[in-house]
């Protein structure tokens, strides 16, 4: 199959030029590299690739242009956010904080709700306790 049946430009080149040259190579008498062989030059040369990108990636320069990076990348969406809350406080519309605010009153009430309703309940269940002793409870709730 060529590599142009799967969308890969300029895959059939490739692969005639080093079909060809292996070909040459045979024809001088020199031995097309065998399977070791290539194994141990593909494991070597991943080796020696991983041991530069992991010290060029430790260097105190790439971390220094990370940090800047990175600074860079928070400062601008911050100052996204301030644009676009800005935008929102124009149009009288609600941004992000306003909901999550919201959010947290709301839930701040039904926290409170609930604890004044357990307490109440409370209540209702010592005063039916004490009034048990005296009334038969009706049968109608």
């Amino acid at each position: 199959m060529s590599g142009e049946q799967f969308g890969i430009p300029g895959a059939d080149q490739f692969t005639r030029f080093w079909g060809d040259f292996v070909g040459r190579l045979s024809a001088n008498g020199v031995a097309p590299p065998s399977n070791d062989a290539a194994e141990a030059w593909r494991k070597a040369f991943f080796a020696a690739m991983t041991d530069h990108l992991d010290s060029f990636m430790r260097s105190e320069q790439f971390l220094a242009a990370m940090k800047q990076s990175m600074e860079g990348a928070l400062a601008w969406q911050q100052t996204m956010n301030q644009a676009l809350q800005k935008g929102l406080s124009a149009a009288q519309m609600p941004s992000r904080a306003d909901t999550d605010h919201m959010v947290r009153l709301i839930r701040g009430m039904e926290d409170r709700l609930v604890d004044r309703l357990e307490e109440l309940c409370g209540r209702v269940e010592a005063l039916e306790k004490g009034a048990g002793a005296k009334a038969p409870r009706s049968a109608k709730r």
